[in-house]
């Protein structure tokens, strides 16, 4: 089976973890590692417009340029970002073209990207014309009304699923979004696992930091965004206080929004007089010592929003620690079949309070580490994959 891989982000990960694979790489690895035929097409900034050879890590790897992406600055703004996306995915559509021309013929095209975007769009554009096209979702886009969650870019992303054979979700909440807000049909959408990373299983492989008796350190792992709900945190943490004397409540994450209005509701909650002398916010932390809060904690919890995933409940299973999320997060599969945390509703302090009061004071503590690092392996992941491709294959 011969397959071309459009990536966005696989070279450039690449670069930002140190020349070393990052979360795609490892996944491309392991694909080609299974005996298939795998070319890449990725983007990078320091390449030119037409795509150049660049073998590393034993993938078949070639990179073009992202030369002229940048977002357009003028009072007409959303005119012209409209016409550049246009643009930009006929020139994008135009170079794969070729190069599917010149290195083929290929049995299939993924699209294998962050998120949908223009690459995906691009390859869109080709059907027809083109081998069936498998789209990978592993993150969608949505902004909040208050607390109320809308999907975005619902043209563009239902263009590139109607244009695709299959749609490959990350998770069962994802599905069912893509059911749901996208209209795809169910029979055609697939699954395929995510994985964790060498970098961390060498990190968490080192000798375990112990935790603190009587002094429990319950811990929010997340970007302090609406999505993330650090509020929501902090108003289960008021209500803990004055049950939990010797707890320390910890916020790890770094502030990655805008938001003036949701910051100032954060402010008003880390500066609460009960709270304030047991909140600990150390920010954004190396990936070292997240591990090293991550064994300290009694708990930890991700109480977001919405969320297509969650990379960091895993990791946080992975590390033998039981994890409360909610029912929105893609990952709440995994905490709800070890047994090892709680899965709550989305925006209820009190259910949160509930939950962490109850591990909190739990001795016996189930261990999910062996299940989460053998099933979440870069070689599973390789195996859904594949799975999935060989479906578009058959049904085109």
């Amino acid at each position: 089976m011969k397959v071309l891989m459009v990536s966005r982000w696989l070279w450039e990960e690449r670069r930002r973890n140190g020349e070393k694979p990052g979360f795609f790489g490892e996944l491309a690895q392991a694909i080609a590692a299974k005996g298939i035929d795998l070319t890449i097409l990725s983007q990078a900034n320091d390449a030119g417009p037409v795509p150049e050879p660049r073998p590393v890590d034993g993938l078949n790897l070639h990179v073009f340029s992202r030369e002229g992406r940048a977002t357009a600055l003028s009072p007409l703004d959303k005119i012209l970002k409209l016409w550049s996306g246009y643009r930009k995915a006929a020139t994008d559509a135009a170079v794969i073209r070729r190069f599917a021309q010149q290195h083929g013929p290929f049995d299939a095209v993924v699209a294998q990207c962050e998120e949908p975007d223009g690459l995906a769009c691009a390859l869109a554009s080709l059907a027809g014309q083109f081998p069936p096209l498998v789209t990978c979702v592993h993150d969608l886009r949505y902004d909040f009304c208050g607390e109320n969650v809308r999907f975005t870019r619902r043209s563009s992303l239902s263009f590139v699923f109607r244009n695709s054979v299959r749609v490959v979700a990350n998770s069962a909440p994802t599905a069912t979004w893509l059911q749901r807000e996208y209209a795809v049909p169910e029979n055609k959408i697939g699954q395929c696992r995510i994985h964790l990373t060498t970098p961390f299983l060498n990190l968490a492989a080192t000798d375990s930091t112990n935790l603190e008796p009587g002094r429990p350190r319950i811990l929010f792992l997340g970007a302090l965004n609406r999505k993330k709900a650090p509020d929501v945190f902090l108003r289960a943490a008021i209500l803990l206080v004055p049950d939990l004397p010797g707890a320390t409540f910890v916020l790890v994450g770094p502030e990655t929004s805008e938001d003036r209005p949701f910051h100032a509701t954060l402010l008003e909650l880390v500066s609460h007089r009960l709270l304030s002398p047991r909140l600990e916010s150390l920010g954004r932390l190396e990936p070292s010592a997240v591990i090293d809060q991550i064994r300290r904690a009694r708990v930890v919890v991700c109480p977001s929003r919405i969320e297509t995933f969650s990379r960091t409940t895993i990791e946080a299973l992975a590390l033998g620690r039981p994890v409360i999320v909610t029912k929105t997060t893609g990952a709440a599969h995994w905490v709800e079949s070890t047994g090892c945390g709680s899965v709550v509703p989305p925006n209820d302090d009190r259910a949160l309070a509930h939950a962490i009061r109850d591990w909190t004071s739990r001795e016996n503590i189930p261990d999910a580490s062996p299940t989460i690092t053998s099933e979440l392996t870069a070689a599973r992941a390789a195996e859904d994959w594949i799975r999935e491709v060989t479906t578009a294959i058959h049904a085109s």
